[in-house]
């Protein structure tokens, strides 16, 4: 996974993430090796990329080199392989978990 910074404004987002309460939007997001995802998160929200069990057991332990987003931040990453990325935002677990399904 590639990971950097970017300005809203400049990027023509395609695949975005959002936050809407205690959820992510969409909660489960299908794309493909290649593509750029957007993470356009709430200032009471964060990302966090966990493994497939810690998703399943409600615990926000981050995966070694998975990806890792801030409260409020505005971010991206390309996925380069076909796999399902699982994503906790951490405050707001149990409820608040997604995944990205990479074909």
């Amino acid at each position: 996974i590639l990971m950097s910074s970017c300005s809203k404004e400049s990027i023509d987002y395609g695949n975005i993430i959002t936050t809407r309460s205690h959820n992510f939007v969409p909660e489960v997001l299908y794309c493909n090796v290649g593509d750029t995802i957007f993470f356009e998160l709430g200032i009471t929200h964060n990302v966090v990329e966990v493994s497939h069990e810690d998703y399943h057991l409600n615990n926000s332990t981050p995966i070694v080199n998975g990806f890792e987003f801030d409260f409020g931040e505005f971010n991206y990453i390309i996925v380069e392989e076909s796999k399902t990325h699982y994503y906790v935002c951490t405050p707001h677990l149990p409820s608040m978990k997604a995944k990205i399904i990479v074909h």
